[in-house]
């Protein structure tokens, strides 16, 4: 399969959370800079893996410590994956929602390359990280793991990569962002625990 499906498919769920097949292409990376016009601008490609405390100086994540946090581990030496895009941003809730919802990505892959060529690593990745959300709508948040193909990816010859998509609500931008720091600090715990030779065998 060389592109996105044409429609997502979800191969599981429960609650707030679930693992998808993503419809659209991954990130290429490494990428520059991009002003969209829109008043958006997508600050380019920033290799963060085992460079302590350089998750404090990307745009995406100043003044947002939970995220610097997570991005951290993520990117720790001793991790198995690394990130490779992300943003967060506040929204209108949905009909039936608390009024505010701060939504938020982040694009992973495995830090060895040739591991990112066969889902199964990828499916397996995701699975672990879902059950540290188990229940996750008890604190109003929706998290899904969407496993897409990449654009491009240095070194690597038919990648893909899960985007890790989490939502909060809350009464408040504060109430909203209390909930989505309890979601990262959860995720942050479950890949914590990854052997750097964390992969599918089989």
């Amino acid at each position: 399969m060389g592109g996105p499906l044409p429609k997502a498919v979800r191969l599981w769920g429960s609650g707030g959370y679930g693992i998808w097949v993503s419809d659209t292409l991954g990130p290429a990376v490494p990428y520059l800079p991009v002003d969209h016009g829109n008043g958006t601008f997508n600050h380019g490609y920033v290799r963060l893996k085992g460079v302590p405390g350089a998750a404090a100086g990307i745009p995406e994540a100043q003044d947002w410590k939970e995220l610097q946090a997570f991005l951290e581990t993520v990117n720790a030496s001793g991790s198995p994956i690394k990130s490779v895009g992300c943003e967060k941003a506040y929204f209108p809730g949905e009909e039936g929602m608390p009024p505010v919802k701060l939504g938020s990505y982040l694009d992973v892959v495995f830090t060895e390359v040739a591991l990112n060529d066969r889902p199964e690593n990828l499916l397996m990745l995701a699975t672990c990280l879902a059950r540290a959300v188990e229940g996750c709508e008890n604190w109003w948040a929706d998290v899904s793991f969407a496993l897409q193909r990449m654009r491009v990816l240095a070194s690597a010859k038919s990648p893909w990569g899960p985007e890790v998509s989490i939502k909060n609500y809350g009464r408040s931008e504060d109430e909203a962002r209390k909930f989505w720091g309890v979601t990262l600090a959860r995720l942050g715990m479950s890949v914590a625990k990854l052997p750097v030779d964390f992969h599918y065998v089989g």
